[in-house]
């Protein structure tokens, strides 16, 4: 896939809806920074007014600051799900040309019951495989750590070596895993009858070597995302162009589906036109003999 073509080809799409779009999308990356700023506060406040000194914010060993960081996660995810869900459904009414979703309310879809379950749930599945994927590579540096700060005999520098090895290419993985979970709301509204555990798991095959149009479409928009300017603009450009790529890859899928099918079913038939000129054969030996 071109990136240059489908990048041109997405903008056209937003003419003419750019600004409700842009608000649209924007809407998850605000609710992200709300809770993150709200958590910051409350870590200030208790500087302030209470004894922790700063390096505690770093330890995790306060119960305070656990349940702060618990909460705030937990309604992050509460919020930003649902609102990632909505966003890329009122983008795959545009890239899809889908004039039924175009024309539903957006509070309508924010607010279904089937929207705030199945984002939520996916929300979390994405979390916790991420972070049993993230387990190699914390084991693998921890060992790494552990093997560089004492001294390093030949033995030592050969398991520390292999350690540091190891570690990168669990994080890189791991990377790869996360990369693969973008796709993970945009599938959840275009297959409406699969699982959130399934549409999980299935964001793992479907972007498998497809992983590389994503990171082209943020090396493109990350520069105009930096500037608080360009912000909201280079986002709402990067999830259309990305929506956009999932209908061409479901397109693919379903393109290649049909080819094989055909395929099989070519074969089935010439099977059976080879096993009807079989049979002949062996009846007209029969009648020789």
């Amino acid at each position: 896939m071109k990136v240059r073509e489908l990048i041109r080809y997405s903008k056209g799409l937003l003419a003419g809806r750019r600004a409700r779009t842009m608000m649209i999308c924007i809407l998850p990356l605000g609710a992200e920074l709300f809770f993150r700023s709200a958590e910051a506060a409350v870590y200030s406040l208790m500087l302030y007014f209470g004894d922790y000194a700063p390096i505690k914010l770093f330890g995790g060993d306060e119960p305070l600051q656990l349940t702060v960081a618990a909460v705030s996660t937990l309604l992050r995810w509460v919020t930003t799900a649902p609102l990632m869900y909505a966003a890329a459904m009122r983008l795959y009414s545009i890239t899809a040309e889908k004039n039924e979703l175009r024309h539903k309310p957006f509070s309508r879809i924010l607010l279904g019951k089937c929207t705030l379950k199945r984002s939520i749930s996916a929300k979390l599945w994405t979390k916790v495989i991420g972070l049993l994927a993230l387990v190699p590579a914390v084991g693998f540096g921890t060992g790494a750590y552990t093997l560089l700060r004492g001294r390093l005999y030949p033995r030592e520098a050969f398991l520390a070596i292999n350690a540091v090895f190891l570690t990168i290419v669990s994080l890189l993985m791991w990377t790869a895993l996360k990369l693969s979970f973008a796709a993970v709301p945009f599938l959840l509204v275009r297959y409406p009858k699969m699982t959130a555990f399934r549409t999980v798991v299935y964001s793992i095959g479907f972007m498998r070597g497809r992983k590389r149009v994503l990171l082209r479409l943020l090396a493109v928009y990350l520069p105009q995302m930096l500037t608080i300017v360009g912000l909201p603009y280079g986002v709402t450009k990067l999830m259309n162009a990305f929506s956009l790529s999932i209908d061409i890859f479901i397109k693919e899928d379903e393109y290649l589906e049909a080819h094989r099918a055909d395929s099989r079913h070519r074969k089935a038939n010439d099977s059976g036109k080879l096993s009807g000129r079989e049979k002949r054969s062996v009846k007209a030996s029969a009648d020789k003999a």
